[in-house]
């Protein structure tokens, strides 16, 4: 199963589009809010559970070598290879950067996408996380023009 995770890194900037699932799925208004912060905040669990003595480093790791061999794959000339990755865009009003699905190729991001139809609930989410997914943008920007 595969779900659409737009906006940013931290859990507050993290929205799962499970209305986009593959394959699609239904869910009550409980499961649904349920899932969603399981989503969200999973990385805080997994800190929270080893006592402040680390992070999901596995997962990282396995998700970091998945989008590396999907990278690959679109730098070796396979079509349709789409993934969700924080990119600069003007794809999202208001946002400078954003996690949208992008189609990789031979140059790398061929195409970025918008993040398609979403669900009253799910356009809430990306609502309420703008504030902090732009001050945590500006944060890196700053960053990195400080530390060329």
């Amino acid at each position: 199963t595969t779900v659409p995770v737009v906006g940013g890194h931290a859990g507050t900037t993290i929205v799962p589009l499970l209305s986009q699932s593959n394959p699609g799925a239904t869910f009550s208004d409980a499961e649904r809010d349920a899932l969603t912060h399981r989503i969200m905040f999973g990385g805080d669990e997994v800190v929270k559970a080893k006592a402040g003595g680390g992070s999901a480093t596995l997962s990282m790791a396995y998700t970091g070598a998945d989008f590396a061999d999907r990278v690959m794959a679109g730098l070796a000339g396979e079509s349709g290879v789409k993934e969700c990755t924080f990119v600069e865009t003007d794809e999202v009003p208001g946002a400078t950067f954003f996690s949208l699905p992008v189609t990789l190729g031979k140059e790398g991001v061929d195409t970025i996408h918008d993040y398609g139809t979403v669900t009253p609930h799910e356009a809430k989410l990306i609502s309420d996380m703008m504030p902090d997914l732009l001050a945590q943008a500006k944060k890196g920007v700053e960053w990195a023009a400080a530390n060329k």
